[in-house]
């Protein structure tokens, strides 16, 4: 506007040898720089940078909810259980994420559960409820731990029936604490078979009682691949089943469990002759979405150390028994992993416990810019899964903008969904920042996940430590 007042009072002949015309196309050019100058001091104070932290898989073990080795602890409900027992110290010494416990109803094979034994029973689960270390359980109710099923389970399917319904209020009660209940409470050991109950019309009613009377957050579980397609008649499992639905189809929440791995061909008897291979490519597509896990057993071929890391994975294996089989454990103690990546040099049990369900990685973060005037920042994670398995109960995660100078806190959740990232797969979740909002500054930025159900912490496989407010993702700097 000052150029083209100069330009006005210069005298007549300028001011004649422009038309309106040029005024007005003077004035719109100065206006329009006028605008870019304006606009770009503007985007120059609300302008962020922002640095990443280094990404790298580590090898170290990591301590995370629902996956991992167990070990087995028996009870036997009585009416002489002695309401002051103390089950403390076994609980406080136990320091696994997962723990098997069999509780043995043989006391009862004739007769319901009395109201003693029923004590006994919540006694059990509300003491395993307030493990130091957030364990959690997988229960197999069973009548026999010597191999003679036939001799103290009861002798009606429907007082088996009865026990089911008697035990699941209970068992509801501390659904928080339990993971996967194993079996349908029959057979030797509990693992369905030398019953007389293991015709297909009998687990169909078994299974079915279950899925009616416990609560549909815990995973149920058959010991084989042919009974879990005898009992939801069910030939190809479906492409995606949602596990986190509030009321769940049969189909949905059940899984499998095998103390036969890797014992044999058939995996001493969990899949009939000559059907391995079909069996662990039925295994392949069920267990992305249910648990599978159990026990090894010594075989001089299948439970070598690379035959076994191949069978575990494509299994989607999530949790194993550490106490058997022994030879097998030291078997993988004394081998070496020397593929490529953080593991190459371990041993073998060491990268068999590692991967053993989930192990998630952050992999790379980088920030987006999109828009002009009302720009927008998106923080992009990219998350990745070196894991046999994936999580198969719900997450929750967050990214928190830390003001460096200050210490103020801006948490924001994240939408993600872990369980789509399957074995050796990666998922990008997005994260809005509010970066108008901020004040200047530098942030610092972390990326946290926890259990839904008890708020426990999921480690990450990352080469840096966590911190209070979680794992580092950069800078930020406004």
């Amino acid at each position: 506007m000052v150029l083209l007042m100069c330009i006005i009072n210069q005298g007549g002949n300028t001011l004649k040898s422009l038309n309106f015309q040029h005024i007005i196309l003077l004035i719109s050019v100065l206006t329009l720089i006028a605008t870019i100058i304006v606009l770009k001091i503007v985007c120059f104070f609300g302008r962020a940078y922002y640095t990443a932290e280094v990404f790298s898989e580590s090898n170290k073990p990591l301590q995370n909810p629902y996956c991992g080795f167990y070990h087995i602890i028996g009870y036997t409900l009585s009416d002489s259980y002695d309401k002051y027992a103390n089950y403390t110290d076994q609980i406080n010494k136990y320091t696994d994420q997962l723990v098997l416990l069999e509780i043995n109803l043989k006391n009862y094979h004739t007769t319901d559960i009395s109201e003693k034994g029923l004590e006994q029973l919540n006694d059990i689960l509300a003491k395993w409820a307030q493990s130091p270390n957030g364990t959690k359980l997988i229960l197999r109710f069973l009548y026999d731990w010597d191999g003679i099923a036939l001799a103290t389970e009861p002798d009606s399917l429907n007082l088996v029936l009865k026990h089911i319904e008697q035990i699941a209020p209970t068992i509801n009660r501390h659904r928080d604490c339990i993971y996967i209940m194993q079996g349908v409470f029959i057979g030797n050991w509990g693992e369905m078979h030398h019953s007389k109950f293991c015709d297909v019309n009998s687990l169909k009613q078994l299974i079915n009682k279950l899925n009616d009377v416990i609560d549909p957050s815990i995973y149920l579980s058959l010991r084989t691949p042919a009974q879990w397609r005898s009992v939801t008649e069910i030939y190809n499992p479906p492409e995606k089943i949602s596990a986190f639905s509030i009321k769940k189809p049969l189909f949905s929440r059940l899984g499998l469990f095998n103390d036969g791995i890797l014992g044999s061909e058939s995996d001493l008897g969990t899949y009939a002759e000559g059907e391995r291979k079909k069996e662990l490519i039925f295994q392949n597509k069920l267990c992305r979405y249910v648990p599978n896990g159990g026990e090894v057993v010594y075989n001089s071929n299948l439970s070598r150390f690379e035959t076994a890391v191949s069978a575990l994975k494509t299994m989607h294996i999530s949790y194993l028994n550490e106490d058997y089989d022994s030879r097998v454990i030291e078997k993988w103690k004394s081998s070496v992993w020397t593929g490529e990546g953080a593991f190459n040099g371990c041993d073998g049990y060491s990268y068999i416990k590692a991967h053993l369900g989930y192990r998630y990685f952050i992999d790379s973060c980088k920030l987006k810019k999109s828009g002009f005037l009302r720009s927008e920042y998106t923080l992009e994670i990219t998350v990745k899964n070196s894991g046999f398995s994936n999580t198969l109960k719900p997450f929750e995660s967050s990214v928190t903008l830390i003001n460096k100078e200050t210490e103020d806190c801006v948490r924001i959740p994240i939408d993600a969904d872990f369980e789509c990232i399957g074995s050796k797969s990666k998922k990008t979740f997005t994260a809005t920042l509010p970066v108008k909002e901020l004040k200047q500054g530098e942030y610092l930025i972390y990326f946290s996940v926890k259990s839904e159900t008890g708020g426990q912490t999921v480690f990450m496989a990352n080469e840096s430590d966590i911190t209070k407010y979680g794992y580092s993702l950069g800078r930020l700097k406004k």
